[in-house]
């Protein structure tokens, strides 16, 4: 049976609204029992990869390390470079939120190294799983999380680029065109277990002049149902199986869960619309895929890649 990883971007209350100055609220964090159940229910194993303002909230740790010590779910890493400490000054040039790429690697290492403590602290589990925020990589991170004991690394997205999201001292994030789909060594120990998204060539939209944009240029396609219908998410799936990549890698920010937590769950209808098609696809995938965390998939793999 092929592999279905659960990802969720386990932070704040929508931070796409944040500003500098702002409190970050951890409201969302009583609202992942709904999702956590309904993984359960189809045998599946979410990986909540966690940023320092959700492993403050003692109701989430509490919740989160009881799910863990059950084997139920898994906890990772989710670091963003704004606000995880240690806390760095640096230009702002472009004036976006800075990608951890534009820190030094001694900065780089002290952040990581006080998140993956703090979270062992509050948790009792060391995290082994990571993603970066805003999807930001180069192989001077990789080094970092290999010093730190980081296994496996999900931040890279096949065919997405970041082209137009800047930073504080550069004006662009990371492209991932033309990278492999399929697990593969960063290090001799860890390992890159990319999204499952695509760059797909299609004649479909919702105008002629969409439509046309879409061929020529291409439409992004994510395995994330708070931005993609499930018809989309399904087609993707058959594209992917396609170039036989062994498992599928689905996520979802834990803020997209609750009403008025992100731009896509602005209210309560519109959160059931999303857990409508996360309904849907779990039970699609569920016909050809087992569940498995990152941690189990990394022990699985390690040796044929």
């Amino acid at each position: 049976m092929k592999r279905f990883i659960i990802t969720v971007d386990t932070e704040g209350d929508n931070l796409w609204a944040w500003k500098p100055g702002d409190i970050i609220s951890t409201n969302n964090s009583r609202f992942i029992d709904r999702f956590q159940t309904l993984c359960e229910s189809f045998g599946f194993i979410p990986v909540y990869l966690c940023s320092y303002e959700m492993i403050m909230d003692d109701h989430f740790c509490s919740y989160i390390s009881q799910k863990a010590n059950n084997q139920l779910c898994e906890i990772g890493m989710h670091l963003h470079a704004w606000n995880s400490p240690p806390l760095f000054e640096i230009n702002n040039i472009y004036g976006g939120q800075p990608y951890i790429t534009e820190f030094t690697r001694e900065q780089m290492f002290e952040k990581h190294i006080w998140l993956k403590e703090f979270i062992t602290r509050r948790t009792g589990v060391i995290p082994v799983s990571y993603r970066s925020g805003r999807w930001a990589t180069n192989s001077v991170l990789f080094s970092v999380l290999d010093e730190i004991g980081i296994k496996v690394d999900c931040s890279i997205t096949p065919g997405i680029t970041m082209e137009k999201c800047p930073g504080m001292t550069v004006n662009s994030g990371n492209s991932y065109v033309g990278f492999p789909s399929k697990p593969y060594k960063l290090t001799e120990k860890l390992i890159e277990v990319p999204m499952t998204t695509k760059l797909i060539h299609r004649f479909s939209g919702t105008s002629l002049k969409n439509k046309i944009g879409n061929m020529i240029k291409g439409k992004q396609f994510w395995l994330r149902p708070a931005v993609h219908e499930f018809e989309d998410m399904t087609f993707l799936i058959r594209q992917i199986e396609t170039d036989q990549t062994p498992y599928l890698e689905f996520m979802i920010h834990s803020s997209e869960l609750m009403p008025g937590g992100s731009p896509y769950g602005k209210d309560q209808d519109s959160v059931e619309r999303i857990y409508d098609r996360i309904t849907q696809l779990f039970r699609y995938v569920s016909r050809d895929y087992v569940g498995i965390s990152l941690q189990d998939y990394y022990s699985e793999i390690i040796g044929t890649i």
